[in-house]
């Protein structure tokens, strides 16, 4: 393509710099290899569209014939280049399009800015960045707060309960959370599907304040504190080769119920799948549905948590992980229980554990395992290892449409980015993190990031915005009456 010269481009903390092909940013400049520029280069001409993968392989790659795969790798060293922001999307058969916003601008040569010129950016009076900061921040926390008031998420959020088990014996206690992982893997994530996986739903329940046992009640609670627009509510009953599985599928505004009677579970799970995607437009993978799955070991495991047991609850983890290694719940809460016990190390051990297993079977949340892996990296101190697998953890879930882990992982860009003293992209992460929460609607997820930006506000002491983040806060937690402490001001 032809390029036009004497320009840059801006966005959140970075420029590019078209004539020196570099990308600059407040800590570094960097070089991109000429064909990687190039494709930058359309993208920032053709922002927020569609751009399909022939059209940029034709604009790109014209003088040569190249793979597809070249277009994805490029794509790769953009997505890095660029992190923690999220600045290509994923268009499954029709391509790529850049979402962030870019400002083009006409410069003076005299005024191209260079590595020397972008380092000397640091030495302009700190009161004239913290006012411009001040402003950007406070213009971002009047969106955020219009955003979460006269908003609501449009996508069908679906949070599935775990199964009231009324079968006869005890030889099928592993349906309580086994049924209930299945069905939820049966429905797939999309751009307005969302289906919460099983810890993130135990937790709502551990922070619900109801009692399990009382269904409604606890449907209409878990609306109040999750956004979700749909409960799933399962009983099985009966015996081997005569099931009969209710169910109840709650909305903010009424309820349905039907029964489905079959011989094998896994046809229970395809037929209620069929009937949820019916009613959501929620895409199906049944291709990992059989008749028995997951041992009863997860089960015990999380009685043994909700009791505090949680040396208890691990040995069963452990035990069902090595019986049945496919078992990506037992990996994931064996991860997640070794982490609520600080042991780090042992964390990194089994997530390289389950990713491998992962990765070998083509699982479809492989991302979560990668962020457990940076999460336990980045506590052990090792920055750039949680950088590494964060990225990785980030490219998936991207593609997986996972705004609950797209909240969970920018949020870990923040932290890793305040502790390497890096603020603009700590502040710009935490925000972006509760754009995510915000986009399903997510109550609690919107309230711990006020918490980060609260404590982030203290150490800059920047009171205008912390008391603006508090009053968020405070009023989340009064209307969803959630089980969150305000912090207290000091110093007032």
């Amino acid at each position: 393509m032809t390029i036009e010269h004497n320009i840059v481009y801006r966005l959140e903390g970075f420029t590019v710099n078209v004539t020196q092909r570099q990308i600059i940013t407040p800590q570094q400049t960097l070089n991109v290899r000429p064909k990687t520029f190039s494709l930058l280069l359309q993208f920032l001409e053709n922002p927020l569209q569609v751009l399909a993968k022939e059209f940029l392989l034709d604009k790109v790659w014209d003088d040569v014939t190249v793979e597809e795969q070249v277009l994805v790798q490029s794509i790769r060293e953009l997505r890095q280049l660029f992190a923690p922001l999220e600045v290509i999307q994923t268009h499954p058969r029709k391509g790529y399009a850049w979402v962030v916003a870019v400002k083009k601008e006409h410069q003076h040569p005299e005024f191209i800015p260079n590595t020397k010129l972008a380092q000397a950016r640091l030495k302009i009076p700190k009161v004239f960045i913290a006012l411009g900061v001040v402003a950007l921040c406070a213009l971002g926390v009047f969106a955020l707060k219009h955003y979460v008031a006269n908003e609501p998420a449009q996508k069908n959020i679906i949070a599935v309960l775990p199964v009231d088990n009324r079968t006869e014996g005890s030889n099928l206690s592993w349906v309580r959370l086994g049924i209930m992982d299945q069905l939820i893997q049966s429905l797939q994530l999309t751009p307005d599907v969302q289906v919460f996986d099983v810890p993130y739903v135990l937790h709502l329940l551990e922070v619900s304040g109801v009692d399990i046992n009382n269904r409604v009640q606890l449907a209409n609670r878990i609306f109040e504190i999750s956004g979700s627009s749909l409960v799933v509510d399962l009983e099985l009953s009966g015996s081997v080769n005569d099931y009969r599985l209710r169910y109840r599928l709650f909305t903010p505004a009424n309820q349905s119920s039907g029964v489905i009677m079959e011989n094998r579970l896994d046809k229970v799970v395809e037929n209620l799948a069929n009937i949820i995607a019916t009613k959501t437009d929620a895409r199906l993978d049944l291709s990992h549905l059989n008749a028995e799955f997951n041992s009863s070991l997860v089960g015990e495991a999380w009685e043994k948590q909700k009791q505090r047991q949680s040396d208890a609850a691990i040995a069963l983890l452990n035990t069902a992980v090595t019986i049945e290694p496919d078992n990506f719940l037992a990996h994931q809460l064996l991860i997640e229980s070794t982490q609520g016990q600080n042991d780090w190390a042992q964390s990194i051990i089994n997530a390289r554990n389950a990713i491998g297993v992962a990765e070998q079977h083509q699982y479809a949340r492989t991302y979560v395992f990668y962020y457990l892996l940076a999460r336990a990296e980045l506590m052990q101190g090792d920055i750039e290892q949680a950088r590494h697998y964060l990225f990785i953890a980030q490219e998936l879930t991207a593609e997986a449409f996972d705004s609950l882990y797209q909240a969970y992982i920018a949020t870990l860009w923040g932290d890793i980015a305040l502790k390497t003293g890096d603020q603009h992209t700590a502040e710009i992460s935490y925000l972006r993190a509760m754009k995510h929460h915000q986009a399903i609607a997510c109550p609690i997820g919107v309230s711990l990031v006020h918490l980060k930006l609260i404590e982030f506000y203290a150490l800059q002491k920047k009171n205008d915005l912390l008391i603006a983040h508090r009053n968020q806060l405070k009023e989340l937690i009064e209307q969803h009456k959630l089980p969150i402490e305000l912090p207290v001001l000091t110093g007032k």
